[in-house]
């Protein structure tokens, strides 16, 4: 749980706290409505224990720690832990039904185990905070990797339905399949590549983001411009394919617009593609690392980016 309602992208200024006491235990505490943590699943609702991975601010004798992970019982699958309340937010549209909840702390006492890592301050806050939270770059990476299925399952839906659907001919009585038309094949034909594109690039995402000779903060942005690639171009997509679909594709048994606002919140989870996008791009133009090179640097596509970069840098 890092996400609090008045700290998103800016999650470094978390409020909520733990504060070590004398006997080593931890008192976690949300001091105000802006600090619950929010869309984690947190209620008994699914009928299972919950524990969850709670990122708090430690206060060591009036000492700012920073963040810092700690583990957190919630429920018993019956009722919530002493000290924890969770609020179920509204059904997200699009999505199955999951217990996304609001969740709040009050003086909660934790055992000195339930830290992960040392209780003392850090010397570069910003660095271990990042380091701490390195495992959402694997999900900025696997999560977008739905996008590439989605695209598939899409140009089938659209196919089957444009296959079936028919409309009058230029000769009397004459039927005639609407993906015969250019304005509904190229669509389908589209997410189709796409898909294809798109599965070439993740294997080649996966083999960079292994590579242990690269630093983190390259790998971090190998993931960063995978799912800002696929997840926009995805979304443009999705919504023709259902377009193509007339009236049908507004329902949802249709699936494709369900599979488009499903995977707009991947797009937002594990860092919005945009904030991402622009991270990245400030910290090339910085210096600070450089995103490894075209392998055909000769192609259309590497020199126009050595030309958005070259024009960035102006």
């Amino acid at each position: 749980m890092l996400t609090e309602i008045g700290h998103g992208l800016d999650a470094r200024n978390l409020e909520t706290t733990a504060t070590l006491q004398s006997d080593g235990s931890f008192d976690l505490h949300t001091p105000n409505k802006s600090a619950a943590k929010v869309m984690p699943p947190s209620t008994p609702w699914a009928g299972v224990p919950r524990v969850a991975v709670v990122f708090a601010r430690l206060v060591a004798k009036d000492v700012d720690c920073g963040m810092k992970p700690f583990i957190v019982r919630l429920n018993d699958a019956n009722q919530m832990c002493s000290g924890i309340t969770s609020r179920p937010l509204p059904r997200r549209n699009g999505s199955k039904a999951l217990d996304h909840a609001i969740t709040s702390f009050n003086h909660v006492q934790l055992s000195p185990d339930s830290l992960l890592g040392p209780p003392t301050p850090s010397a570069n806050m910003r660095t271990d905070f990042f380091d701490k939270i390195r495992r959402v770059t694997v999900g900025t990476l696997s999560i977008s990797m739905w996008n590439i299925p989605a695209l598939y399952q899409g140009a089938f839906i659209a196919g089957t339905y444009s296959l079936r659907r028919h409309v009058a001919g230029s000769i009397p009585g004459q039927r005639v399949p609407v993906i015969s038309f250019a304005t509904q094949y190229r669509p389908i034909l589209n997410a189709i590549a796409q898909a294809s594109v798109f599965d070439a690039f993740a294997d080649d995402a996966i083999r960079m983001f292994q590579d242990n000779t690269l630093s983190p903060a390259v790998r971090h942005g190998v993931a960063a411009c995978f799912k800002a690639t696929v997840s926009s171009a995805t979304q443009t997509s999705l919504n023709e394919l259902a377009d193509r679909c007339g009236w049908q594709g507004l329902f949802a048994y249709n699936r494709i617009l369900e599979l488009a606002l499903s995977l707009r919140g991947n797009g937002i989870a594990e860092g919005d593609y945009t904030v991402l996008c622009i991270r990245l791009a400030s910290e090339v133009l910085l210096g600070r690392y450089e995103l490894p090179p075209a392998r055909l640097k000769d192609s259309l596509l590497a020199r126009h980016e050595a030309g958005v970069w070259q024009e960035a840098r102006i």
